[in-house]
């Protein structure tokens, strides 16, 4: 059972680990009340063990004698008796109470009273203790051994980046099936329509559609990229991987979270139903804003990663493996707007690969000029945020590149056009405001992201089959591919 950190700044969380040289022993303790180990998965009723992160004090291995803090370590604690399941003296456990959602998950908050465990309970690979109490570690510094251990977490942020993009399928699967088969009004003494033939029906849901399959392509690169990091070790890699994985686990599941009360309003009271899920949905995922680390926290260490590759290219050194491929136009964004191009609106022209991933950079390159951190903090927020869009744009084009089929590469290429066209116009303040988009420009991308929504509306019910969600996983009575009404119907007692 792992222990979910209750801070942000972890780096200064008080638990400590102090070394008993004379029993061979680590003893673990809470000093307060604002050290006690909040939210901890399995714990209240269950757990056996906990990983339980402290910072490791040696006695007497400090300057005149006084007790060495050697940083951040991670320690296997034993909480529960493994015959009786009794608690352990000096553990306390207390359960967090009915939560939002996930209340199938026994969540609970840990405080240690001197608790003793063996020395080889430590988690030793970045730093250990012999048993004469001397350390020896193969990173030279706190703060290294500090980004190594937390580096292992880094597979929690994946999961749930990995996780929010299958709920964002499920929720939009439901709204577009049941916007299909839904029928209002129409033209007068003519057979009733489907919402979903409503333009604004398409404002709403066609570019969450794109959305999803943009965060597929990303979150599919984001695996690849941490299972590189598993098998190679590489530190370039795995520092990409902390600010890849912390990027779209904020960005994804911010955005899924606000997409699953769109879906339902977009269902009308169908929607409000519990037994068509969207409750469910948005309880249970609203804690992935917060799990593995609260959003905003997390994009600011994205904003932060940012400030340091500026500093580097602007230095002349390399970039960070994230940045390598979205070097290519370095040179185009970094420039002034060419006035001719910045007045051209034309179809092909705006839906040119080149002319979006552009965009998306020029609009890193005007956030990024900022003085003291905390004074232009909302600006940074917004940085970071930018390059995630420019991150996901990226792979999703390549992702069209690839696609064999030529019918497969124009149907994405359309769905992909829409993910990027509807982000620029939803900044086009921005756009504007450093004349890199002209207002006849801007009239010509808010005309076209309405066409490629009417576009990607035509072949909607193919692309949320394409999902390849089975019946169990939608589970939404007006979400299943054929007789919804007739299973809704069945639910509530007709």
């Amino acid at each position: 059972m792992q222990n979910a950190l209750s801070r942000s700044n972890v780096q200064a969380l008080q638990t400590t680990a102090t070394f008993d040289s004379v029993t061979d022993e680590f003893i673990i303790d809470t000093p307060n009340n604002g050290a006690i180990k909040w939210w901890i998965g399995n714990s209240t009723l269950h757990g056996k063990f906990a990983t339980v992160f402290a910072r490791l004090i040696l006695p007497l291995q400090g300057k005149g004698g006084e007790p060495a803090d050697m940083g951040i370590h991670a320690f296997i604690v034993p909480i529960r008796d493994l015959e009786t399941h009794a608690v352990l003296p000096g553990i306390e456990i207390n359960d967090c109470g009915h939560k939002i959602g996930l209340n199938g998950v026994d969540n609970g908050a840990l405080r240690f009273r001197s608790v003793r465990i063996p020395r080889d309970n430590l988690l030793s690979r970045f730093g250990d203790v012999a048993r004469d109490g001397k350390y020896t570690s193969s990173l030279p510094t706190i703060n290294k051994r500090f980004a190594a251990t937390l580096g292992e977490l880094v597979g929690g942020r994946v999961s749930l980046a990995y996780s929010s993009v299958g709920i964002l399928k499920v929720a939009v699967t439901i709204a577009v099936r049941y916007a299909l088969l839904r029928q209002q009004f129409g033209p007068p003494k003519q057979p009733e329509i489907s919402v979903l033939d409503y333009q604004s029906h398409q404002h709403k849901l066609m570019p969450m559609l794109a959305s999803a399959y943009a965060f597929h392509f990303a979150r599919r690169y984001l695996v690849d990229k941490y299972s590189e990091m598993k098998k190679t070790n590489d530190e370039d890699i795995s520092a990409d991987v902390h600010v890849l994985s912390s990027g779209l686990k904020s960005y994804i599941t911010s955005y899924t979270a606000k997409s699953i009360s769109i879906c339902q309003e977009s269902c009308g009271g169908h929607g409000y139903a519990a037994v068509n899920r969207f409750g469910g949905l948005r309880n249970d995922h609203d804690i992935f804003q917060t799990f593995e680390g609260d959003n905003t926290v997390l994009l600011q260490q994205v904003a932060g990663d940012l400030l340091k590759q500026y500093q580097q290219k602007f230095k002349g050194g390399t970039l960070s493996v994230t940045w390598n491929y979205l070097r290519d136009s370095m040179s185009t964004y970094l420039s002034q707007p060419n006035p001719v191009t910045a007045r051209w609106e034309g179809e092909d022209h705006l839906r040119d690969p080149k002319f979006q991933l552009d965009a998306f950079r020029k609009h890193m390159k005007t956030l990024g000029g900022f003085g003291a951190w905390n004074r232009c903090l909302n600006h940074l927020l917004t940085l970071a945020e930018s390059h995630v869009e420019a991150v996901i744009l990226a792979r999703f084009i390549e992702a069209v590149k690839s696609r064999p089929d030529a019918k497969t590469r124009e149907v994405l290429k359309l769905v992909c056009d829409l993910y990027a066209l509807d982000r620029i116009w939803k900044d086009i303040g921005t756009y504007r405001n450093v004349d890199y988009v002209a207002p006849n420009k801007a009239k010509a991308i808010h005309k076209l992201v309405d066409y490629l929504s009417y576009q990607v509306r035509l072949v909607a019910r193919e692309l949320v089959d394409a999902f390849d969600l089975p019946d169990e996983v939608i589970r939404a009575p007006i979400g299943m591919q054929s007789e919804a009404y007739a299973q809704y119907t069945q639910c509530v007692g007709f």
